[in-house]
């Protein structure tokens, strides 16, 4: 059965400010940090002390530094957000993964409700928190210079790749990265990575519903909720949000790194 999106269209102003000291996470709110990946070795090496040995093994298995470095960032910056929410020592935070390899926060953090998800591309990086909610999101570069046809015949259903192709040559390219990130926040917030295949997920049926945002998506089969919305991430970004459940609301934050080779140790 194919599935089926209510999409509405989302306005491309976004404000980025820095977050309030107090953090508050109610349940009908969703937050999206932004950061910047690109940072000087001393604070790398600052985020790298808080991650487990388990994520820097797999940070060694990176071939370049500059991916090593980034995927450093993006745990390590992981940890402190979480660590804000949960008011626990990021460095102390225990994760486990879903079938598809989705994390989760595991140990005595594990009751506390907490969903996040995390992408990034080309040195930025959002995460996404949520209480109670399932949710994922999806952040891609748009390369001017990478050719989408041969993707667009592999990933598209096809009435998407129809619709697509329709469009003028320079419209396709953004395109088929908007229409790849709302499928992929999308199932990975239903958990299923690719398990799914995304050419039965058509969004060529769009449709966009004046002051209702975001609208719902249901399932084939009725039995899940999820709420699909683009996010404004900056020039040359795609990116977009997927979130079990409706009604809530949308708050975006920036981080920064300023802080992070102060000499303090209460991040530990």
């Amino acid at each position: 059965m194919k599935e089926m999106f209510i999409f509405p269209k989302v306005g491309s102003s976004v404000s980025w400010p820095a977050p309030p000291e107090l953090l508050m996470l109610k349940n009908d709110e969703v937050h999206i940090w932004r950061a910047s990946l690109e940072m000087t070795p001393c604070r790398v090496k600052t985020l790298e002390q808080l991650l487990s040995t388990d994520e820097l093994g797999r940070a060694e298995r990176f071939h370049f530094q500059k991916d090593r470095d980034h995927f450093v960032a993006a745990r390590g910056i992981l940890r402190l957000i979480l660590g804000r929410y949960l008011l626990r020592r990021p460095k102390k935070l225990l994760f486990c993964y879903g079938p598809t390899g989705k994390p989760e926060l595991a140990g005595e953090a594990a009751g506390r409700a907490i969903g996040f998800n995390v992408s990034h591309s080309h040195g930025l990086a959002l995460f996404a928190i949520t209480s109670g909610r399932q949710v994922g999101v999806d952040l891609e570069y748009i390369r001017e210079d990478f050719s989408v046809g041969d993707l667009i015949n592999e990933l598209f259903s096809p009435g998407e790749i129809l619709a697509c192709k329709a469009l003028p040559p320079d419209e396709q390219q953004r395109t088929f990265f908007l229409w790849w990130t709302r499928k992929e926040a999308w199932l990975k917030a239903r958990g299923s990575g690719l398990a799914l295949d995304p050419r039965d997920i058509d969004l060529s049926r769009l449709r966009a519903i004046s002051g209702m945002l975001p609208e719902i998506y249901e399932d084939g089969r009725g039995l899940a909720l999820y709420s699909v919305t683009d996010v404004d991430a900056g020039d040359r970004f795609a990116a977009a949000l997927a979130v079990e459940g409706h009604c809530w609301q949308l708050k975006c934050w920036q981080w920064e790194s300023s802080l992070l080779c102060s000499g303090t140790d209460m991040i530990y």
